[in-house]
């Protein structure tokens, strides 16, 4: 038996590197699985388009997912995405700004709150699971939208655990540091990268999608019914490093 059988999900970003790790693996586990994205996703249990930093369309969204699934929603989770940034702060336009918090932040708002809206009414609880970063642990230079944003998900979460217990649903982030995905692997192979990895990441390379999709598959399976509120860090052990310094005197 898979440890999501008969359980229902919602995936945004499905189309991107982690979101279609994420939903391929819930669909292993033995979940109906539908994608949520502005590219088409396919290899699921249905597929609606959405922009999701459009919040009434999100609310469409998620109830024709939810139709998708036989009125049934038990995980959602929130892989849809703008990364990077590569301006300093006082060059930050205010286009770069807002379009990373419509994505990033308000983005994940509006699938949270539809689901859980389509979770309290199911009344059988649910996991909600966003996909933050370990930015939103720790800055990183010339990514302030993107880390501001990131941040503004750890505490989003937070703040949907506590509300949202009594009805039992989960709220719960994943903080990846570095994931390998097809729009990256080229550049993460080259030797300067490796290199770069091998010096910071303890483990000595950057995640896999894979490794941030079996995360996510423990914060959806039953087994985790009494952790909420909290941020499953998967970076190879990166935030836990204090750098060491030294040279001749």
């Amino acid at each position: 038996m898979g440890r999501l059988d008969g359980l229902a999900a919602i995936v945004t970003g499905a189309a991107g590197g982690i979101g279609s790790a994420i939903a391929a693996r819930f669909r292993a586990e033995g979940a109906r699985v539908v994608g949520l994205d502005a590219k088409r996703a396919d290899g699921l249990d249905g597929f609606v388009a959405c922009d999701v930093a459009d919040g009434a369309a999100v609310d469409a969204a998620v109830a024709e997912a939810v139709a998708l699934l036989g009125s049934r929603l038990d995980i959602v989770v929130t892989a849809a995405a703008l990364t990077g940034g590569r301006a300093a702060f006082p060059d930050v336009s205010d286009d770069e700004w807002q379009r990373y918090i419509d994505v990033n932040l308000s983005g994940s708002f509006y699938a949270c709150r539809a689901a859980a809206r389509a979770m309290i009414s199911g009344g059988r609880g649910g996991s909600i699971i966003t996909i933050g970063s370990i930015n939103a642990l720790a800055a990183e230079a010339g990514a302030l939208a993107y880390v501001a944003s990131k941040g503004g998900v750890g505490m989003l979460t937070k703040a949907m655990a506590v509300d949202l217990a009594r009805h039992r649903i989960r709220a719960n982030m994943i903080a990846p540091g570095p994931v390998t995905v097809p729009r990256n692997r080229e550049l993460f192979e080259t030797p300067g990268f490796r290199r770069g990895f091998a010096a910071t990441i303890p483990m000595g390379a950057a995640a896999e999608a894979e490794d941030v999709a079996n995360a996510a598959v423990y914060l959806a399976e039953p087994g985790s019914a009494m952790v909420t509120g909290t941020t499953l860090v998967v970076d190879g052990g990166m935030l836990a490093r204090v750098p060491t310094f030294g040279g001749d005197d």
